[in-house]
């Protein structure tokens, strides 16, 4: 399969990947989204996030440690009602909780 980023041909997704420093699985997301002009210039790299003084690597620890999808994380933290913004902060205060009675991983 022949890809095509910013003007440059590769002959497979494998030969895009190693080019560009991306994972395969990238390249492939990529291509779903119709975004190969924006592979490998690190805009999708992940970023951390802080929600009620905890720490979070990427939004999607942060989602699978509280439970929410990352699309309502996102929305929510971004541009969500303030009902909305509260869910996710008791979401917090709860995790938070748990992981000081060490009920929770690290």
């Amino acid at each position: 399969m022949l890809v095509e980023v910013r003007g440059v041909i590769y002959p497979s997704v494998a030969a895009t990947s190693e080019a560009l420093n991306v994972t395969k699985e990238a390249v492939y997301s990529a291509l779903s989204r119709g975004k190969m002009d924006l592979l490998g210039l690190g805009n999708t790299r992940k970023k951390a996030v802080e929600i009620e003084g905890l720490h979070f690597s990427s939004m999607c620890e942060a989602s699978l440690a509280l439970g929410f999808s990352r699309s309502y994380l996102r929305t929510a933290l971004t541009s969500g009602s303030e009902r909305v913004k509260d869910r996710v902060y008791r979401a917090a205060r709860k995790y938070k909780l748990n992981l000081n009675k060490g009920d929770l991983p690290l």
